[in-house]
């Protein structure tokens, strides 16, 4: 949803009535928006506008987040600091909000700040009068409208769309007939000011029109129309309003063509906060996970070159023997060795097989000899390391590709967190200027319930696997993981499973884990008591022992889940 002439209407005599009389205290950037803040008698408010459309922001905000100083947010406050907001207005059914401000509360104005609500961005000019003082305008944006420091301030040209006051039955019928056979919806549209494609869909819904073309419409429904027309425009302009928040926007009153219960608010201004504050956050998250997945990635990307360089070094430790055949193989035909040679063809004392052999000049056969078993030796211990760190960097490899499960499963920012603190512990990220906070036992593992009333506990990371698993749950108990795949350590809360909730915890399993999309996925399980910490291991890396498997499909359970649960509720 986006604000629409109608909304703008309501949502700015709102403002009014909130804001007008009170003083400029402050100025200053908030989460990318322009704040004002405003003294009242008994109450200070802080006015948020935003620059950009997603999310669009105009309203009362009660955060008070981080403050950061702009060029634009100065200037504007070197200009409006102790002036009185004496009005909002706008003109009716347009995009456009304009601030005025003056010595006195009853004063002339003498600086107004415009707020124009403007396809992919928002303009916010500040004018002396009618001269430009400063503008959130690009300097090169194209346009016929110069809105630079110096110009004066024209307002937008006009859409060239009929006022809905000013609608009148017969002009609606000239206008629906006129348009061949689009839907209803789609003249209101073009033709009405202020009408956005949401509100045209609840007009016709509401008089029962939405499936028909304009030509199918009777002069009973165009009558039906305009009254409903005509009742949606008083109550913009007279601010009867029903703030209605939905899953895709907030709107200023009720949508009953979107057949979902809106959660109702306070004011306009309140759910635009909520809504800006949930879009905010859900940016905030998305761009997190983003930059932590890719730090995660790129590690991946790194050990997976390091490995094949290691595997190459490997190949070249394996002719550490061919090296000791040719020093044996040297030394036993040296004397049939000129002095001054640059190789020789010999039979290889132990495959009995012709062999070239490259030879140093200036060494004697004794020499060369000593040379490659030299190589020999070296190469052997070499092979010996290359196999260690090959074998380290895999499970390094098995312990990044943990991480990037649990981050691609992390649905809220603590998740996030949790991950960034466990990656900072373990020196994979540089720790932030502000520390990260370290996750306790307050974090929550998601809970199931089985078919017999057992709970199902799931962590949803490394660290909280590792609680789980190791601290929390009862030895007694099962754990079940999926097998050859990052997961989740899953705990049954019970010491004697039948097949039935075994079934449902390995589905558990599966579905928590990265083969999540896959027909079928084998899932481990055994007692606690047979699950131990590798020594020195990352965190949530364990081993197993007496166990079984078993090919589960991956599902959720028609159960549903629990509350999240708290660790230390798994008694022993």
């Amino acid at each position: 949803m986006h604000l629409d002439g109608f909304f703008v209407n309501a949502l700015t005599a709102e403002l009014n009535k909130a804001v007008a009389g009170s003083r400029v205290e402050d100025v200053y950037t908030q989460d990318n928006n322009l704040v004002i803040q405003l003294r009242a008698p008994g109450r200070t408010q802080r006015l948020a506008i935003s620059v950009h459309t997603h999310p669009y922001g105009l309203y009362l905000t009660r955060e008070r987040g981080d403050k950061t100083a702009t060029a634009f947010d100065q200037t504007v406050k070197k200009h409006l600091r102790g002036l009185f907001c004496t009005a909002l207005d706008n003109p009716p059914f347009e995009r456009k909000t304009t601030l005025a401000f003056a010595p006195a509360p009853s004063g002339s104005a003498d600086f107004f700040l415009h707020v124009e609500i403007m396809g992919r961005n928002n303009d916010i000019i500040l004018c002396r009068g009618d001269t430009i003082l400063v503008s959130t305008r690009p300097p090169h944006r194209e346009g016929t409208r110069n809105l630079q420091p110096g110009d004066r301030y024209a307002p937008p040209p006009p859409p060239g769309k009929m006022p809905p006051q000013n609608l009148t039955p017969e002009v609606l019928k000239m206008l629906l007939h006129n348009a061949g056979s689009s839907a209803p919806d789609a003249v209101l549209v073009r033709s009405l000011l202020g009408m956005s494609p949401h509100l045209a869909r609840e007009i016709c819904w509401r008089c029962n029109i939405a499936e028909k073309n304009v030509q199918a419409l009777c002069d009973a429904d165009i009558h039906l129309m305009h009254r409903e027309i005509q009742t949606l425009a008083q109550a913009s302009l007279q601010g009867k309003t029903k703030p209605s928040l939905y899953p895709q926007g907030p709107y200023w009153t009720e949508l009953l063509s979107l057949g979902t219960a809106p959660r109702p608010g306070a004011s306009l201004s309140a759910i635009l906060e909520s809504w800006s504050t949930r879009l905010r956050t859900s940016q905030s998250f998305d761009a997190g996970k983003k930059q932590l997945l890719a730090a995660i990635r790129a590690r991946i990307i790194k050990l997976d070159r390091t490995i094949a360089k290691q595997q190459a070094e490997k190949q070249r430790a394996l002719q550490a023997e061919y090296f000791r055949q040719i020093a044996d193989t040297l030394l036993a035909a040296a004397h049939n060795i000129p002095r001054g040679a640059a190789e020789a063809v010999l039979t290889n004392v132990h495959t009995g097989e012709p062999v070239r052999i490259d030879l140093d000049p200036g060494k004697t056969a004794s020499g060369n000899a000593s040379h490659y078993y030299k190589l020999y030796n070296k190469y052997k211990t070499a092979l010996a390391q290359v196999n260690a760190q090959i074998h380290k960097n895999r499970e390094q490899l098995a312990y990044m590709a943990t991480l990037e499960y649990a981050a691609e499963a992390a649905e809220t920012p603590a998740e996030l967190q949790e991950i960034r603190a466990e990656m900072e512990e373990q020196g994979l990220l540089r720790r932030g200027s502000a520390r990260s906070r370290t996750p306790g036992d307050e974090q929550a593992f998601l809970s199931y319930l089985s078919p017999h009333g057992h709970k199902v506990l799931v962590g949803k990371n490394n660290r909280q696997n590792e609680i789980l698993t190791l601290k929390k749950a009862d030895k007694s108990h099962y754990w079940l993981h999926a097998r050859h795949s990052p997961g989740s350590h899953v705990i049954l809360c019970t010491d004697a499973p039948g097949d039935a909730e075994l079934e449902f915890a390995a589905a558990v399993a599966a579905w928590h884990s990265k083969a999540r999309n896959s027909p079928k996925v084998e899932v481990v399980w055994t007692q606690v008591k047979n699950v131990k910490k590798i020594p020195g291991a990352r965190p949530g890396m364990v081993q197993y022992s007496q166990y079984k498997s078993a090919f589960i499909e991956p599902r959720l359970p028609s159960t549903g889940a629990e509350s999240p649960e708290i660790p230390g509720t798994v008694r022993r």
